[in-house]
Order: C-alpha cells, then structure tokens, then sequence
C-alpha cells in the first residue's frame, strides 16, 4: 500500500501545484493586466503551497488508510479540506497583497478561481485513483483480512452471502470461531482458528483486520464481551442485521448491496484532533507549570513542615494500551499509609494530612501532574488511571473497563466531573459509565468541556 499513498500524494500535490499556477495566471492576466511569465516567484509560491497542502492533508489523515475510500466521501473530504485551505492561503497570502487589486471584486473572483480550479483537479484525480481501488476491492484484488465469530448456522450463512455477493466489498475470510464448541462446522471450507479464549492470540496471529459477529439473537451470550475485545485491538467490528436491535443507538449502518451489516463505532479521534490534542496538552502543560510554579513552590515549602516524608509521591498506574507509568502527585498522606495494603482514600480517612485535606479539596495535589502530560504519559482530559490491584477488581465486574486504556489518562476526566473519586471497587464501576460515555464521544469538544467543568470544580473548592 506504499505505492497507493505515494501515488496519492503526489496525485494531490500536482493538481495543488496546477491550481496554483492557474490562479496565478488568472492574477496576472486580469487583475494585473500584464503578461504571463514563468518567474522565480511563481515556482516558490508552487513549492510553498504545494507543501501547504500536503501538510493539511497529512494532518487531516488522508494518507492513513488508503484502501477504505469510496468516490462519496472522496467529495466530502475534498471539498471541506479546499474550504478550510483556499481560506487560509485567502487570509494569509492574497488579501495582504492589495496593490495589485484594483477592485475589492478581485479578492473574491481570486478565492473563486483558485477554490474551483483546486477543487476541480485534486476531486478528479482523487476520483480516477479512488474508482481503481474501489475495483480492485470489488474484483478481489484487495481484501480485508476478516474473521467470522458466531455460532454455526449463521457462519455458513453469512459465507454463503458474502460469497454470493455480485461485488465483493473486500471482506477476505481468513477462518471462524465458533461459539457453540460441541456443534461441528468442520464441513464448510474455511478453517477454525480456534476459541473465543484465544481471539487476542488469533487476531495478532492472522493479522485480522476485521470481524463479523453473526450470533443469532438468542445466543447473546457475551457478546459485549467479545466486541470490546474487538474495539481494545482496533479491529472493525461488524454484526448482521438480526443483531441491531441489541445495539440500537450504539452502531452506524453500513450497507454491502444484498446484505447489510452494522459497524460498530471506534473508539477514536481523527488523526488531525489526535496531533491537535497533544499539542494543546503541551502548551497548557507548560503555561500551567509556569503560571502555578509559586503555588507548587510553596507546597514544597509547607509539605515538608507539616509532615515527615518526601514532598513527592509517586505511584505506578495503568496508561494507554496497557503500559505503566509512575503518576507523580504532591504527597497529601502520612507516611506508611498503606502498610496494610492498597486502601483507597475517603471522606473521613485519618491518613490524610493537614494540609493534604486542602489539598485534595482544591485538587493542588494533582498540579505535579502536568509533568506527566508534558513527556507524553497522561493527558490534560481521560479516564483518570489506576492501579493494577484495583484495575484487577474492576475488570471481574466490568470487563469493558480495559476499553479506558483506549486513550491516554487524564488529569481529569468527565468521570471526575460528574461522580467525583471513588471510595471503592463498585463506586469506581460506577463512575466508570461516565468515562465510557466520555469515550463514545471522543473530540476536542469533549475535552473542552471536561476542562471548564473542572475549572468551576476546583474554584467551587469541591475536589475531595
């Protein structure tokens, strides 16, 4: 697929340069009355904007995955990314440039010209390269590599229609699992690659791409099991019509001609508000060291003399996808708090210090933090992380708790807005919905939100 970006970009960045250069002969040619020469100036302006939009479209995440396309997203996609940039090179490049118009009228025929013209050839040639990879999909050229998971009635089923498909939409059946070990599919070819206990081993095994759940409704048996499994391994997940009612208002449809299956939302951010993210976790990190450096100084100040023990706490946690960090807090416990085992914090606990209770209740203790979000282990706004002996506890009743490791952890999250911190397992559970919820809406929205709510919660002096 290296060759299909490659072919892509450089697709892009030649109808960019030809727009380009169309605009800058409609420029000399009426506004400026003068002849058209080939200068030093047009061919910089080409390189400048030519690598302009390759950025944009880079950041946009248009190179990420270039077998799932379809001429109709092609055309939305094209057209929102020439609006967002014909107005940014508009605002940034032409507009200043008044001498050479003699008209206001010419400043927009100038962002009519290069919009359609820019629109015209990158649409085009997106269309050509799109079209020969939607036919190679149809004619089985290209296939996603795909399992089936199900019980037996309904895994030969779905085969048969997938097989007699008139155009296939790329689904390339690599085997099943069976759900119902003691009834026997052997007799279909396609191979069996083993158990629902072995999916994490099968799908790194086999390289899955994606999974069809054909379960029928009366053999829902844990089906929200397998399918956060699913989402944990970034694998697109897809049920049969007879499953929708189960998940109304938690799917979106996707249609394959004669047979219509259901994809299940991912957890995700576009590749674009994924950079956008980090980069405001940076700059809101460092401005927030710098602007509370006299708070957190004085804390190292006080913690010292109110209490014996270091100034800093440190405490191994869960982060994305698994991976252990150490959360760095200001210590606001006695020492040796936990000589009798993991115990969570509470309203009245004994071993929170002086100063720790104000801490707490202003959530300054967790102001060490944003050193964590500035080297990339924690994020401004996520699931708050915990640690392993408690995660343990959780996972036994909530399963789809593993899906928080989806994302970086926050230093507030809307779990900790709405419901606060927990006292134990089943309040963690239940705070647990609003982190789930906070994951089925992921977006930069989101996060803002999260963060003002937060604002109002630590100036309100409701932190615990």
């Amino acid at each position: 697929m290296i060759i299909e970006k490659l072919k892509r970009i450089i697709f892009d960045l030649l109808a960019a340069g030809s727009a380009w250069l169309i605009f800058f002969y409609y420029r000399k040619k009426t506004i400026e009355g003068i002849s058209f020469e080939v200068t030093e100036t047009l061919i910089i302006g080409i390189l400048v904007v030519s690598v302009f939009w390759g950025t944009l479209y880079t950041l946009a995440g248009t190179y990420i995955e270039v077998r799932r396309v379809s001429r109709l997203n092609e055309l939305q996609s094209t057209i929102t990314q020439t609006l967002i940039g014909c107005l940014i090179i508009f605002f940034a490049l032409i507009i200043d440039d008044i001498e050479n118009y003699k008209n206001y009228k010419y400043y927009y025929q100038s962002l009519g010209v290069l919009m359609v013209s820019h629109f015209s050839l990158t649409f085009f040639m997106r269309y050509v390269v799109t079209s020969r990879m939607v036919h190679k999909i149809h004619n089985k050229e290209i296939g996603f590599r795909t399992i089936l998971i199900g019980d037996p009635a309904t895994i030969i089923n779905t085969k048969k229609l997938l097989e007699n498909m008139q155009r296939s939409e790329g689904n390339k059946i690599m085997g099943y699992i069976n759900t119902q070990d003691d009834q026997d599919i052997s007799s279909i070819n396609l191979k069996n690659l083993g158990t629902l206990d072995e999916l994490e081993n099968i799908i790194i095994t086999h390289k899955i791409e994606e999974a069809i759940i054909t379960v029928n409704n009366s053999k829902l048996k844990n089906i929200n099991s397998i399918i956060n499994r699913l989402i944990y391994l970034d694998i697109i997940t897809k049920i049969t019509p007879n499953l929708a009612d189960f998940f109304a208002g938690k799917v979106k449809m996707k249609s394959l001609y004669n047979m219509s299956l259901i994809e299940i939302q991912q957890i995700k951010m576009s590749f674009f508000e994924t950079c956008l993210k980090r980069t405001i976790d940076i700059i809101l990190s460092i401005t927030a060291i710098i602007l509370l450096s006299p708070i957190m100084l004085l804390m190292c100040i006080i913690i010292p003399l109110t209490s014996q023990g270091p100034i800093f706490y440190l405490q191994e946690r869960i982060g994305h996808k698994g991976l252990f960090f150490n959360i760095i807090k200001f210590r606001s416990m006695k020492m040796n708090s936990e000589k009798n085992g993991p115990k969570l914090s509470s309203l009245s606990d004994k071993r929170i210090t002086s100063i720790g209770k104000i801490m707490r209740k202003y959530r300054i203790d967790e102001l060490p933090q944003f050193y964590n979000v500035l080297v990339g282990e924690m994020s401004l706004v996520g699931p708050r992380p915990e640690r392993m002996f408690f995660a343990k506890q959780i996972l036994q009743k909530a399963p789809h708790y593993k899906l928080v490791q989806k994302v970086k952890p926050g230093i507030t999250s809307w779990g900790m807005v709405q419901y606060g911190y927990a006292e134990n397992v089943d309040e963690m559970i239940k705070r647990l919905k609003y982190d789930i919820i906070y994951l089925e809406n992921l977006s930069i929205i989101s996060d803002i939100k999260v963060l003002i709510f937060t604002i109002f919660i630590i100036l309100q002096g409701r932190g615990k």
